[in-house]
This record gives structure tokens, C-alpha cells and sequence, in this order.
């Protein structure tokens, strides 16, 4: 199949770094606007965009992207424009809409939908068309091939199921199949067949106007992420049940041992027992919390004092000799899921374990253009440069490494919510760790404000 084709116009500013932004998946180039050369789209500025020729050798009009410093379209531009990206550009958003444009263009001109909808596509893909509850292969993406092990030229003109289905899945797939032809998009989770044996694979299937093609069939292999949430799941309940059943007889008997063992030798032997065993017990609650810190939860504004005040409430009960000071505004949103207060507890607590009896820790919420910031500040010696690099989500190896899990599992919870972490050091002395997450949801064609960096 063939690429789609991108070319970015001889003379416009910064063509060569325009053509980089590309995907690799486009074939792309740079070449006069007046040429004669079969192109699916230009991509021009003021300068140059009235140069196109507005028609290819095979008689359909090629899509086009302006480039503009203030991302208005100049009133007496010909050809029309499709679509308008402002400077400074990004390399998503040049790919971001190309890949839209030319899905819009084909679906209007009846051109290359398969190559738009396929070649761009990072997961498998297949174009089909359906007779008789069948699929007929009419196209496949690379990726295709790359995770089903198949040839496409061995695939095209064959029925999908005959590769990808087991035979006795092949009756509910035509019962999906004739819902596509009915008009109804389908997604399902199923085992699907490779050349290298059977993955777990995440399906859609949705209906397709394109000519010669009745449907478009995309794969997700989820086999690893499958067996990560197994793993995950076997993991805590190790932790939380076997863990702390062996605990409470470790502490049960350093109890008893406490009582019938005189002498101060034998006392601080059982403190020192009784030290560990809870560590261990608080480690497996920690590592509970990882199994929910991976489960996707619809985020929503929630209101950052209020969240960081419960936190609050629950050290004071727990430890009340941690003082735990607020500084905020009355509102301060924050666009969220119920993991964050876990993280801004396990930074809380981390904070105190450090900063000991050494000074307040102290809370700060402040909102900075469309992020909020959440502080958090201890006076204590410092976070060793382990801890750090956990934060910043560094990798770990069998020599230097963090102490525990709770601040891996605020790194995964902060980065998971489009947020960022960055560590300083407080003066005159402590650490101040500070969470930026977007303050709510927000559409924008330039780049993010760099007011949270």
C-alpha cells in the first residue's frame, strides 16, 4: 500500500524543519508548488500557498495546510485551506492535523480514506469489506503484520476471521459483524490468533463509507497489560494479607518476650522487633495502594484545599505530633482523580519522616495561569538525592535505589493525572516538593504556559 503523500512547498520559512515534523509514515517532501507531481498534501505559507497547483495528475484536488504566525487565514487566499497551524510549531501538532485533514479530505472527495485511516495508524489495522457476515480483507497497515506475524498479500482477499478467529469463536464474530453492517461501532475483548500463537487483543470495529471498504477493524494487544494487572493483583494480596497475618504473630510474641524478658537488653531487642514488624506491616499497605494508583478513574475539578484539609485530618489522628500548616486561597481547582490525595498524603508523610520534630510542615496551594501547584515543605535535614530521583522517575538499580514505594506510587499518580514533580531545596534548611496539575480542562492550539516550569 501506498504512502501518504506530504509535500511542504519550496519557499516556505523553515521548510526542511517542517518536513521533519512528518510522520515516518508519510512519504515526505520538499518541492516547488507549481510541479506537476501527484501529492495528497501540501503544507504552505502566505508566501507560497497561492502557488499550488489545486489539481493532481489524477484529477482530485489535493488537501492543504496554511502555516501562519497568528493562525488566521489571509482574506484573499486561493486555494482554499483545509486547516491553519500557527507558529511556533510542535511536532504533535503538525502530525495532529495532517492526520485530521486528510481523514476529513477523503471522506469529502471520496480519495485515499484507507491510506489515512491505516498507513497513520500506530496499532494493527485492517480494511475490509463485508459479505455474508464475512470480512473480506481488502487492506492491512504495517503494524499489522508486525504483531500478527501475517503477509499481506497473503491476508488481502481472504476472510478476516479465518486468520485471527478460532473456529469456534467464528459464529459470534459474524453476529458482531452484521451490527457493523447495521451501523454500530463495536469494541470487545478477545483472544485473537498470530502466527505466534494466541494474545489478548482489544477490538473495534466501526463502519466504513469508503469505497470498497465496509469496515475498519483496529487491534490493541493488551496480553502484557493483562498479565501486569494479574501480577499486580497476586502482589497485594500477598502484601496485604500474608504480609501482616506473619507480622502479627512476629509482634504477638515480641509482646510476649517483652513481658517475661527483664533487663534492658532484652527490652530494646523487642522495641527494635516491634520497629520493623510495623515498618513491614505500613510497606505492605503502601504496596495496596499500587493495584488503585493503575486503575483509570475518570478525572473531574475537584477543589484542592479541601483535599489537602482531609489529608490533614487524617495525620492529626494518626500522628499527632506531625504539625501540618495550610497556606491557600479560599478556591483553588484542580483537575483530578481520587488518587491525588494518596500522593499528597505519601509526600506529607514522607515530609514528616524526615523533618522529624524539626518544624511545621507546610502545605501550599497557589494556581498559576491553568495549572495549580501543590507545595509541600519540611524543615528537616533534606531529601537524599535517592529520593529525588524516584520523584523525577529516574531508573533504579541494585545500588542506588529509593527506600520504599510511597514515593514511586506519587510519581506514577502525578505523571498518570498530565502532571509534573519538581524538588527543591526550602531554605534554610528542608525540602519543598511540588506538584503541578492542571487547574481544569482547557482546549488550546498554542503551546502550554510555561508557568508551571
Amino acid at each position: 500500500m501506498s504512502a501518504v503523500r506530504v509535500a511542504v512547498t519550496t519557499g516556505t520559512d523553515g521548510a526542511e524543519r517542517i518536513a521533519s515534523m512528518v510522520s515516518e509514515e508519510c512519504a515526505v517532501s520538499v518541492r516547488a508548488p507549481d510541479s506537476d507531481a501527484d501529492v495528497d498534501l501540501w503544507i504552505a505559507d502566505e508566501r507560497t500557498v497561492e502557488k499550488i497547483d489545486a489539481r493532481t495528475d489524477a484529477g482530485t484536488d489535493p488537501a492543504i495546510v496554511l502555516v501562519t504566525d497568528d493562525g488566521r487565514v489571509p482574506t484573499d487566499c486561493s486555494p482554499e485551506v483545509d486547516d491553519i497551524v500557527a507558529r511556533p510549531l510542535r511536532t504533535s501538532v503538525v502530525r495532529r492535523r495532517i492526520e485530521t485533514v486528510l481523514d476529513a479530505h477523503a471522506l469529502r472527495t471520496g480519495g485515499r480514506a484507507d491510506r489515512v485511516e491505516i498507513d497513520c495508524v500506530a496499532h494493527p489495522v485492517v480494511a475490509a469489506r463485508i459479505e455474508a457476515g464475512e470480512r473480506i480483507v481488502q487492506s492491512v497497515n504495517d503494524a499489522f503484520e508486525d504483531v500478527f506475524g501475517y503477509d499481506a498479500d497473503a491476508v488481502v482477499g481472504d476472510s478476516l476471521a479465518e486468520w485471527v478467529a478460532r473456529p469456534d469463536d467464528r459464529a459470534a464474530v459474524r453476529e458482531l459483524v452484521n451490527h457493523v453492517r447495521d451501523g454500530d461501532a463495536i469494541e470487545r475483548v478477545c483472544r485473537r490468533e498470530t502466527a505466534t500463537g494466541h494474545r489478548q487483543m482489544r477490538v473495534k470495529m466501526h463502519p466504513s463509507s469508503e469505497r470498497g471498504t465496509d469496515v475498519l477493524v483496529c487491534y490493541d494487544d493488551i496480553t502484557s497489560e493483562r498479565r501486569r494487572k494479574q501480577q499486580v493483583q497476586v502482589l497485594n494480596r500477598v502484601l496485604r494479607h500474608n504480609l501482616r497475618n506473619t507480622m502479627n504473630v512476629i509482634l504477638g510474641n515480641a509482646d510476649v518476650l517483652n513481658e517475661r524478658v527483664d533487663g534492658p537488653v532484652a527490652a530494646e531487642a523487642t522495641e527494635t522487633i516491634e520497629a520493623a514488624a510495623n515498618d513491614l506491616v505500613k510497606l505492605g499497605e503502601t504496596a495496596s495502594s499500587l493495584q488503585t494508583a493503575r486503575e483509570e478513574r475518570e478525572r473531574r475539578v475537584l477543589e484542592a484545599t479541601c483535599l489537602v484539609d482531609r489529608v490533614r485530618t487524617q495525620l492529626r489522628r494518626e500522628l499527632p505530633r506531625v504539625d501540618l500548616r495550610i497556606e491557600a486561597a479560599e478556591s483553588c481547582p484542580v483537575l483530578a482523580d481520587a488518587h491525588l490525595e494518596t500522593a499528597v498524603r505519601e509526600l506529607c508523610e514522607n515530609a514528616a519522616r524526615y523533618a522529624g520534630a524539626d518544624g511545621p510542615i507546610v502545605v501550599s496551594i497557589d494556581r498559576r495561569g491553568n495549572w495549580t501547584q501543590i507545595s509541600v515543605r519540611d524543615s528537616g535535614p533534606g531529601l537524599p538525592e535517592t529520593e529525588r530521583a524516584v520523584l523525577r522517575g529516574d531508573e533504579e538499580t541494585p545500588l542506588e535505589h529509593g527506600s520504599g514505594l510511597g514515593l514511586w506510587i506519587v510519581n506514577w499518580i502525578v505523571t498518570s493525572l498530565g502532571g509534573e514533580i519538581a524538588v527543591e531545596d526550602a531554605e534554610p534548611t528542608g525540602t519543598v516538593v511540588t506538584l503541578s496539575l492542571p487547574a481544569g480542562p482547557h482546549r488550546s492550539d498554542r503551546p502550554p504556559s510555561d508557568a508551571c516550569h
